[in-house]
């Protein structure tokens, strides 16, 4: 089994002030979900196939969150939601980016008005928490299996996968539950650090 550690970016700092029911994202980023480097060639791609093993919050869980959240909103807040899910910080799910503010640390505040924005009255936002705090983080074993695919680059590139991983608290009256999210998408990184190849297949 791989383990997962994880390098956290865009380190934004917690608003302070009273605590109330909400989300706060204590970190986001990416997560080295496999700890050998591969090498895809020149316009050309690789087959992975690796397992990895983590105590995180369930994918069927992850799924659940980000369609409750979706289908509470309105078309024009659903379309709006849509694009956060393609983009590559969202690691496959709106949601992340949702809470994350587009990809760093939050406050229940922050995370309260950005809810409030999409539209979302308290009883939905209450309905959303309620749901966040039953959840639980479990040993998950997740399977990965595709390609990385390296047709733009006429050079090799050398990394390491990569997933979006968010640890966020959630808080409903004197309950408080610690959560981490790992997004189903992967990418590979290039040591160079530059380089951002794509792979098909997902982390679940």
């Amino acid at each position: 089994m791989e383990n997962l550690s994880t390098v956290f970016e865009n380190p934004a700092s917690n608003a302070t002030g009273a605590a109330t029911d909400g989300v706060a994202v204590n970190a986001y980023g990416q997560g080295q979900c496999s700890g050998v480097t591969y090498t895809v060639p020149a316009h050309g791609d690789i087959k992975v196939d690796f397992k990895l093993k983590l105590q995180c919050v369930t994918p069927e869980n992850v799924k659940a969150l980000d369609q409750l959240i979706r289908g509470m909103l309105t078309a024009s807040y659903q379309k709006k939601y849509d694009q956060l899910t393609k983009e590559s910080k969202s690691g496959g799910y709106g949601f992340f980016l949702f809470f994350s503010a587009g990809g760093g640390k939050t406050s229940y505040s922050q995370t309260t008005h950005t809810m409030e924005s999409y539209g979302l009255d308290r009883a939905q936002q209450t309905k959303i928490i309620d749901a966040m705090i039953k959840m639980a983080n479990q040993w998950n074993t997740f399977s990965y299996k595709g390609e990385i695919s390296n047709t733009e680059y006429d050079y090799s590139v050398s990394g390491s996968l990569f997933a979006i991983v968010m640890d966020a608290t959630i808080q409903k009256g004197e309950q408080h539950t610690q959560l981490r999210f790992l997004g189903p998408n992967v990418h590979l990184k290039g040591n160079d650090g530059t380089s951002s190849l794509p792979s098909t297949g997902k982390l679940y």
